[in-house]
């Protein structure tokens, strides 16, 4: 016996450990300011209800009511670095790994990054296919006062239209 304490799910033989070194462990330590776990509870709460909210409003009306949230939260809300970190972690457990797209990320760090005052704009846009037959790849990222946040490096070679802006 090595000390830990046999955290496994039982059932199906899958032998995952969720506590001593497993997905809680991981995700723990990610922990690194006062207030980390409410942010990353609100954070999980927007990626697990944000298709939903998708599936029955038009888009610019989602945004505008996260703008709103945004704008509301004040405190809630902070640093790319954290809202990256904590977002990312979210994103690596079975539940929302699914949902690891450029279009969550975007919308993710629309809703949580403190623009300090700056304008912040949410933007979609579209690759095409290096031959006529490929499929078009959508894309979205954010900007701050016109920077680039965790843009696609396809945005970044210039090879995206883009589509839509929010707030225009």
């Amino acid at each position: 016996m090595d000390g830990r304490v046999d955290t496994s799910v039982t059932g199906g033989g899958s032998g995952r450990h969720w506590a001593s070194d497993g997905i809680l462990a991981g995700f723990a330590r990610t922990l690194r300011e006062p207030g980390d776990i409410a942010l990353a509870l609100r954070i999980g709460a927007f990626l697990l209800t944000m298709p939903r909210r998708l599936d029955r409003l038009p888009l610019d009306a989602v945004l505008g009511r996260i703008r709103r949230e945004r704008e509301r939260s004040g405190s809630a809300t902070s640093g790319i670095e954290r809202v990256a970190r904590l977002r990312q972690a979210l994103l690596a457990s079975p539940l929302l790994r699914h949902r690891n797209t450029c279009y969550v990320r975007a919308m993710t760090l629309y809703r949580f990054l403190d623009d300090g005052g700056q304008r912040m704009q949410i933007h979609f846009g579209v690759e095409p296919g290096m031959a006529a037959s490929d499929r078009l790849r959508g894309h979205a990222w954010v900007t701050l006062d016109g920077e680039l946040l965790e843009a696609p490096a396809s945005v970044l070679a210039g090879r995206v239209s883009e589509l839509y802006v929010y707030p225009s």
